[in-house]
């Protein structure tokens, strides 16, 4: 048997399982929750994990789809695991970034640990999408045809539990004098319905445009290919920049990196170092120190 320090899971040789919280799961399916020697913050019912809370940055980083973790009762949701390992599932890449991230920045960071499949917590409540039965063309078996008691005890027990700690995050911030920049971190696919998407990485916004224009103009200074409301926009898929970001007049902005660019510890090494020297610049700009609604 082996324990690993870097993550909290025994794996047991020579069968290659990984046993945690009482679960047993494949080592895919469980590869975002660190070990901490400080106290962690996962909520009720293990919904989130929260990092660094009371670091002092004045920065958010919200990654809504952390995980491919869905619990033993839901039976993968009838899928084969396979299909737990691609981006319909999460995000990928994008728990370790926002780890990293927050350390480096010093930055408050929360992460939902349960996957989009089960409830995708970037959607509003009455979206179609919100437990979605088909993702690029797959069939989620165990989400067709709902009950209203299961989808309202998936909304209490996953969704609801992510977006109010998440507002509690905010609204500290806020109360401690500081505006803080709103950031989803998600990340996107290099081919979708058989189209190349060239962007490296994309910026998506809604009606505020601070944060946004400001990321594109120091990626785009150093060479990269930025998307501006590309590859998705922020005036569709927006719900949780929305809520936590433009209802406080806080700047915000969703942050998509091509999954190609953070597929190794090297990639993801390098956006982490990239995200926290341009945020951290961008976090002195007085323009972004004030709070507005556009």
């Amino acid at each position: 048997m082996e324990f690993s320090d870097k993550y909290c899971f025994f794996i047991f040789k020579p069968l290659n399982i990984i046993c945690i919280m009482g679960h047993i799961l494949k080592p895919r399916q469980i590869s975002v929750f660190k070990n901490s020697h400080t106290p962690t913050d996962y909520g009720p019912n293990h919904a989130y994990e929260v990092l660094n809370a009371t670091g002092t940055a004045n920065i958010i980083l919200i990654c809504e789809h952390a995980s491919n973790y869905i619990p033993p009762e839901y039976h993968n949701l009838g899928l084969d695991m396979d299909f737990l390992d691609k981006h319909i599932a999460w995000d990928i890449g994008m728990a370790q970034l926002t780890r990293q991230l927050s350390a480096r920045l010093n930055a408050p960071a929360i992460m939902a640990r349960f996957s989009r499949l089960l409830i995708d917590p970037n959607r509003e409540e009455d979206h179609k999408t919100l437990i979605p039965t088909v993702s690029d063309n797959i069939t989620i078996p165990k989400n067709q045809t709902l009950s209203h008691k299961e989808i309202n005890r998936r909304k209490d027990r996953f969704y609801h539990a992510f977006h109010d700690r998440t507002e509690i995050l905010v609204k500290d911030k806020i109360q401690s004098g500081k505006v803080p920049l709103i950031c989803g971190i998600h990340s996107f696919t290099p081919h979708m319905k058989g189209q190349h998407r060239p962007w490296q990485a994309g910026m998506l916004w809604n009606k505020d445009p601070r944060l946004a224009m400001a990321l594109i103009h120091h990626l785009t200074a150093r060479g990269y290919n930025v998307g501006d409301n590309q590859p998705y926009s922020g005036r569709d898929l927006f719900f949780t920049m929305n809520r936590h970001g433009y209802d406080h007049g806080a700047p915000h902005v969703t942050i998509e990196i091509r999954q190609d660019e953070v597929s190794s510890q090297g990639g993801i090494d390098l956006w982490t170092d990239i995200l926290n020297d341009d945020l951290t610049k961008i976090a002195q700009d007085e323009q972004l120190r004030t709070f507005k609604k556009y």
